[in-house]
This record gives structure tokens, sequence and C-alpha cells, in this order.
């Protein structure tokens, strides 16, 4: 895959989740940009033979983590057979002011790394390239390691890799993990864009997480702007 254009934008949304969609729908209208909703394999939607086709049987994972998982295969299957780049997008993903610049940049450099790769365009975890590290016009650094599944572009050579992993071995791990493990066994890039035009939703306290238990939200925002602040700037001084 060598400079292939923007196919498709995919937001995984559970059906009753009429907020979220809502605030995705509106980020995206201001970036004039349109995307498709996956709403498959909500929690409900889930049986006995779907779980045993993608996990093992003994997993702990639960019915919420599954039915992400889920989502995202079917968001994998979409990309495989899409014939350029796709977006794929949790509806928790809350866009900065310059997203679709950095949307750009990350479709731009994303040909000079040759082969299977993942590109992360959020701060999943707050992980940041160190500033030693970032060169004037360059956006896109090797990653040690996604940076979450809200947002991220994909190919479809890469899609069907891990597809194929996942028909191969099943699951055990909530996705973020799994992607993880299978990218370093297939030897998928994982390219982080800087700055990243991401943050989680679910994370910095503008929604509730629909995965784990969290603090409230006023919390939740605290700590999360403290961990930014820490990764993002004072890390940084010696880094």
């Amino acid at each position: 895959m060598d400079n292939k254009p923007l196919k498709r934008i995919l937001v995984l949304n559970v059906k009753q989740f009429n907020e979220r969609r809502q605030f995705m729908q509106q980020q995206l209208a201001v970036q004039n940009l349109q995307a498709s909703f996956v709403f498959d394999w909500d929690i409900d939607d889930l049986t006995d033979e779907i779980l045993s086709r993608y996990f093992v049987e003994d997993n702990s994972l639960s019915p919420g983590q599954q039915s992400c998982a889920l989502k995202h295969i079917v968001a994998l299957q979409q990309a495989a057979a899409a014939d350029g780049m796709v977006l794929v997008l949790e509806d928790d993903a809350v866009f900065a002011a310059d997203f679709k610049l950095g949307l750009e940049r990350a479709l731009a450099q994303r040909q000079q790394f040759p082969g299977p790769a993942v590109v992360y365009i959020g701060s999943g975890g707050n992980f940041f390239t160190p500033k030693s590290q970032r060169k004037p016009g360059q956006f896109l650094y090797p990653g040690s390691r996604g940076r979450f599944t809200d947002s991220f572009l994909i190919d479809s050579a890469t899609a069907q890799l891990r597809l194929n992993w996942i028909e191969t071995h099943k699951m055990t791990k909530g996705i973020d993990n799994q992607f993880d493990e299978m990218d370093r066994q297939l030897n998928i890039q994982i390219l982080w864009l800087e700055p990243p035009v991401v943050e989680q939703g679910s994370k910095n306290g503008l929604f509730n997480s629909a995965l784990e238990a969290a603090p409230p939200s006023w919390l939740k925002a605290i700590l999360f702007r403290w961990e930014k602040l820490r990764r993002k700037y004072i890390y940084q001084l010696w880094r």
C-alpha cells in the first residue's frame, strides 16, 4: 500500500448511544467529513456462535469488551474490502481543532513507511514521541505500542493480516492489547501522529466509560489532564 487515498471513515457505535452518535455527527459536519456507523454486535446481539468463532472458550472478557472487539472486526472486514486507507473511530473520539490537517498529514506521510502499518492519530494513553526525536516537517513516528483503538488509519492489506490472525488464534484480551500482540507477531508497524489530533472522551471525562468501572467524570477529567501534562510536557524536559 503506497499513497492510497482515504476511502472510508467508520465509526463504531452502540445503537443506544444516541448522545455519542450525535456528538460524532456534529464533529464530522464541522470538518466537512462523512462516515458510516458500525452498529453490528451490540451486547444484546451476541450469540454463542459468534463468540465461539472469535474468542477462546475460557476468555475472561466482559460482554462489553466482546462487543467492542467484534465491532472492530466488522470495521477490519470493511477496511480489507476497501482499496485505500480507512479511518476507524470509536464513538468517544474527540477531535482537535486541527483534526483534518492532522489526518491529511498522516495520509501524506504514510507512504514513507512501506509495508503493513497502522497509524494512530490519537493520543490514547497520553503517549507522545519524545521531543528529542521529532524533526521539522515530520509528523509520523514509529511507536512502541498502540495508542488505544479510538482512532487509527489502516489499509486493506494490513486489515486482512489482522483478520487472518484472529481467525487462526482467536481472541483472549481486550481489543487494544490484542491488536498490540498480533501486530508484534505480524511485524505490523505502529506509527504515531505528532501532534495527535484525537482524545478519547471516555478517558478525558466527556463520557462515561462503557467498558470499565471508572471514577466520576469530574475526577477522570482531572486525572486525564494531570497525566497529559506529565507525559506531554514534564517528561519532555529530559527526553
